[in-house]
């Protein structure tokens, strides 16, 4: 393959990659916005995306991108770090036609950041023809002050609901936080 498309190919699926992660984006699509609480980790689609890893390998025979090596995915406001992120996509081989991401797993110390709000755990899976996100593993989701922890956390785009899973969920919320802003 010629290295201009791996290039290419390889800018796409990071491209993607970052959209798939992102509430807002799946909001545009869905026209249903994500809840309050999740907002600001979502990612404005009008700013540019960089991508940094250690190394990055294309596998086309399966389908496949991985970014290896502290990871970093930064658009405005909004950081996703984890430690390695494969990307699984749908299309041509050859690089003709148009290609879609499928799946992402991100493993080992996943966290996204974005102003006053961040989301870890040890995983995390972006299924976009679902439009879901599972992050397993000593979750903690914080905003302000307020932390909820749990071992699963599924996100809906779609329905634009949020659950924690599996196991005893802790929850503590700060008094200010309760107070209601128009």
């Amino acid at each position: 393959m010629p290295r201009t498309s791996l290039l290419s190919r390889a800018t796409a699926a990071g491209l993607l990659v970052a959209l798939a992660l992102t509430p807002a984006f799946a909001a545009e699509k869905t026209g249903k916005l994500p809840p309050n609480a999740y907002q600001g980790l979502g990612m404005s689609s009008d700013q540019p995306i960089q991508f940094e890893s250690e190394q990055l390998e294309v596998h086309d025979q399966d389908k496949t991108a991985v970014f290896i090596g502290h990871v970093i995915v930064r658009q405005g406001a909004t950081v996703l770090k984890t430690d390695r992120l494969m990307v699984f996509y749908q299309g041509s081989p050859s690089g003709e036609g148009p290609q879609q991401v499928s799946r992402l797993e991100a493993t080992g110390s996943v966290l996204v950041t974005s102003a006053n709000q961040t989301a870890s755990g040890d995983a995390a899976t972006f299924d976009t023809a679902a439009n879901t996100i599972v992050l397993t593993g000593n979750v903690v989701l914080t905003q302000g002050d307020n932390v909820i922890r749990g071992s699963k956390l599924l996100i809906d785009i779609n329905t634009s609901q949020a659950k924690m899973l599996g196991g005893r969920v802790q929850m503590l919320i700060a008094p200010k936080s309760l107070d209601a802003k128009g």
